[in-house]
């Protein structure tokens, strides 16, 4: 497993800005949590489901390239993912269930 924190350059409160995920071996998300400016977080994969939010193309080799322009792509530590994840505010019903 290799573990990512993608950091984004906006000050979009829809869009995530951090967004940590756990890659397989091939590259795909398992697990990802994000981080919106607002203060929601939300978590997919694994036992919290929802893997239609998981990235359906793998992350590239070189991290460097990951976010493009529009923000940074860097390894981190599987402690500190576990620890984010762990942390994580579960929102089973979705971004859309802040406003029913």
């Amino acid at each position: 497993m290799n573990y990512v924190l993608t950091e984004w350059d906006h000050d979009l409160d829809d869009e995530p800005y951090l967004v940590y995920s756990e890659l397989d071996g091939d590259r795909m998300e398992v697990r990802k949590v994000e981080f919106f400016r607002n203060g929601i977080c939300f978590s997919y994969g694994g036992e919290r489901g929802n893997e239609g939010a998981l990235s359906k193309v793998p992350f590239p080799e070189d991290l460097r390239t990951a976010a493009g322009e529009a923000g940074e792509c860097r390894s981190i530590s599987r402690q500190l993912f576990q620890e984010i994840w762990n942390q994580a505010q579960e929102r089973p019903d979705g971004f859309m269930g802040m406003f029913f």
